[in-house]
């Protein structure tokens, strides 16, 4: 089970698996390269159901809009400001990061906590070097094809809808107050864990923002 308590055990198995901890890749600031997580002592660890329910890139139709994306993909340009650390030069930037944007509207919060658009926010957004697209085309194509890879669909025998299999779990590897995994407090650095429940694999992707060039 992937709910609550059963997730938290799931999630405490993982990280402490010697397998694992000896898989996982981490980045190094001495060497400036990823090394192997290696053995930590995880004394707790968080787990956070992700929703995942998107089954069309229908979801993102709404961004073309006048003042945000044009209907030939460019995206509107804005006034440089620095928002949360991250210089933003357009306004899908501005939509994604700053409830003071006029497209803020455009996806409820319930929306933005979706898989699928955590990963177009990982793809705009990048990391502290990251070059920005001047059309939103790419960021799509991407964040399609990253999707149909992590996530398993199956048709409800009944409805004959196409339904998310998948589960995803928001995790981290705790010491007291140190977070071995996958790093400092960043909203931009994270964990998911996507369990596959037909193949029974689980899938990991990490970023620890602002590590190496990334």
């Amino acid at each position: 089970s992937t709910q609550s308590t059963g997730a938290k055990d799931f999630v405490m198995d993982f990280f402490t698996d010697p397998n694992v901890q000896q898989s996982l890749k981490v980045f190094s600031l001495s060497r400036q390269e990823l090394v192997t997580w290696g053995s930590h002592e995880v004394k707790e660890v968080q787990s956070e159901l992700v929703p995942c329910s998107i089954t069309s890139m229908d979801f993102f139709d709404r961004l073309t809009r006048p003042g945000l994306v044009r209907e030939m993909g460019a995206i509107y340009k804005c006034l440089d400001e620095d928002i949360d650390g991250f210089l933003v030069a357009d306004e899908l930037h501005k939509m994604i990061l700053s409830e003071e944007s006029d497209h803020w509207d455009v996806y409820n919060e319930e929306e933005r906590s979706e898989f699928l658009f955590l990963l177009f926010k990982l793809l705009v957004l990048g990391g502290p070097v990251c070059q920005y697209d001047d059309g939103i085309e790419r960021y799509l194509e991407v964040s399609k094809a990253l999707y149909k890879e992590f996530i398993t669909v199956q048709k409800n025998a009944e409805t004959k809808a196409i339904e998310i299999a998948s589960r995803v779990l928001k995790a981290s590897a705790w010491d007291g107050e140190i977070c071995w995994f996958p790093g400092d407090d960043h909203h931009q650095t994270f964990c998911y864990l996507i369990l596959n429940p037909i193949s029974r694999i689980c899938t990991v992707i990490s970023h620890d923002f602002g590590k190496g060039i990334w």
